[in-house]
């Protein structure tokens, strides 16, 4: 006995104690419960039903499920094949799910809400969570932005008339990430979930976006046409 066992499906070698062949990925049956040391069960095999996982070290795993194998993004959660060397969705690369974690930075919830209140995404850098507090000070810009350039450019002209539609847009949209991301630092401070993930982020940004778009074009529209 050396310990060690060969993969049915690659014939790599593995650990007797493993329960994934490193090179394939395949589920092994552990020693001693139905398989020799040498790989060759004792019984039948025993098909498990649902995905099987490993967990990355920074979050994500490699799933098999179906015989087909992929790789779930630790950043906004999107399935990706496992040919994909960078998340389809927010281009987070392969390497990430096996680098090692950096430790978080120590930070009280009361903390991290505070300075995430002087300016959304503050309290998650100083959580140590850049790429989401880039795309918080982004959101937050461009939305606020939009607002004082349009609350400038209708000062003195009687009210905001038509633009009353992208005022309410921005407004609300400046609102909502100021309020959840002070909410967001003070529960990933306090270890946990957020109220809004990296991937709805994502997507809620993608949408203000398309919304402004279509309204302005519905107020230009009548102007373009004079």
């Amino acid at each position: 006995m050396t310990g060690e066992r060969r993969c049915p499906t690659c014939g790599a070698l593995v650990s007797a104690e493993a329960e994934w062949c490193g090179q394939c990925f395949s589920p092994l049956e552990r020693v001693g419960a139905g398989t020799e040391a040498d790989g060759t069960p004792t019984t039948a095999p025993t098909q498990t039903a649902g995905p099987r996982a490993i967990r990355g070290t920074s979050g994500g795993a490699i799933e098999v499920e179906g015989g087909t194998l992929a790789w779930t993004c630790p950043v906004c959660g999107t399935r990706n094949p496992i040919e994909a060397k960078e998340c389809s969705v927010c281009g987070t690369p392969f390497g990430r799910l096996l680098a090692e974690p950096k430790p978080a930075p120590e930070i009280e919830p009361q903390t991290a809400a505070v300075w995430s209140m002087l300016w959304p995404g503050l309290g998650h850098w100083k959580l140590g969570r850049r790429t989401e507090a880039v795309a918080r000070f982004a959101m937050f810009a461009w939305a606020f932005g939009a607002l004082l350039i349009l609350l400038v450019s209708r000062f003195g002209k009687g009210g905001l008339g038509p633009t009353f539609p992208l005022f309410a847009l921005f407004l609300g949209a400046s609102l909502m990430i100021y309020v959840v991301s002070a909410i967001d630092a003070y529960r990933l401070a306090a270890g946990d979930a957020p109220v809004m993930s990296s991937r709805t982020l994502l997507w809620t940004s993608a949408g203000l976006v398309f919304l402004s778009v279509v309204i302005a074009t519905f107020v230009t529209l009548p102007a373009a046409r004079r």
